[in-house]
């Protein structure tokens, strides 16, 4: 733990015990409080979306990590703006932290977010495909496009609402 004031206004109530728990495992750091961070992931999270739109029918492995990337940064935001970022040496993952994160702090409106998980393990197969993998489908990128476009439009309405954990 620092000696950092623990919460302020302006954050969700719930998922904080999380928050504390994953920061002291090593699974979340500290960083200074950034709009500006945040405001940048948001905008990458918008060009992935954009650049990956017109590829899901041309060639859908190409398209789905933008889409989950986007999705990711979009979630990132949020953390950047609060002041903790995933820790990239993080036995649960970066990744996996960034979910976690989030997930706990939304609580019952968590389900905005679940897609990502599955999201997460499916851009794995495209990153390090083998032969026994069952190729993406556009009909499956497209859904998954849908998705990080809820999920990046939920976190930028969240983002203006938030302060520091």
């Amino acid at each position: 733990m620092t000696d950092q004031p623990a919460h302020t206004p302006g954050h969700w109530p719930q998922g904080d015990a999380e928050i504390d728990t994953m920061l002291e495992h090593g699974d979340l750091e500290r960083v200074t409080p950034s709009a500006e961070h945040a405001n940048l992931l948001m905008s990458h999270a918008d060009g992935h979306l954009e650049a990956a739109e017109p590829l899901i029918d041309v060639h859908p492995t190409s398209a789905f990590p933008l889409i989950y990337d986007a999705t990711r940064k979009a979630m990132t935001a949020i953390l950047a703006k609060q002041g903790v970022r995933p820790y990239a040496r993080s036995e649960l993952g970066a990744h996996k932290a960034v979910q976690q994160a989030i997930q706990a702090q939304l609580g019952r409106a968590a389900g905005v977010v679940r897609p990502f998980g599955p999201m997460r393990l499916r851009r794995h197969d495209t990153e390090y495909p083998s032969l026994d993998d069952v190729p993406l489908t556009s009909g499956e990128t497209r859904q998954a496009f849908d998705d990080a476009t809820s999920i990046v439009a939920a976190m930028k309405k969240l983002l203006p609402r938030l302060g520091p954990f």
